[in-house]
């Protein structure tokens, strides 16, 4: 019998980036709380149940204000979890398989906003 070890949880970044989730045909507005190449944490106003399959994208904010004309990252991936807060809900999301266009484009969204959080 083998034993295998858990993979390392990627890298998170603080970061706070609009975010736009479809669940079960409802869409529901957010914005993250940190970013990964595995995964999101958004921050929403509904709670949304784990295990639930989501598309989202994600839009650079200036100034609390989504970037005019920008094109936002289309994602898919799972819930894995869902916390309530004071004032709303926060849900980490597990991206599914990512296009090679996903993975460079977040790479790169990654590489731009910095370092890691410990």
């Amino acid at each position: 019998m083998s034993q295998t070890s858990p993979q390392p949880r990627a890298p998170r970044l603080n970061i706070r980036l609009s975010a736009d989730l479809v669940v079960d045909a409802r869409r529901i507005t957010g914005t993250t709380r940190n970013l990964s190449i595995g995964g999101v944490c958004v921050e929403i106003d509904r709670p949304v149940a784990e295990g639930k399959q989501i598309k989202l994208t994600l839009f650079v904010v200036e100034d609390d204000v989504e970037t005019e004309g920008a094109r936002g990252l289309e994602l898919a991936g799972t819930v894995q979890w869902m916390a309530e807060g004071d004032r709303n809900y926060a849900v980490g999301i597990k991206f599914g398989n990512l296009t090679a266009a996903q993975s460079t484009a977040l790479g790169h969204a990654l590489k731009a906003v910095g370092d890691p959080q410990p």
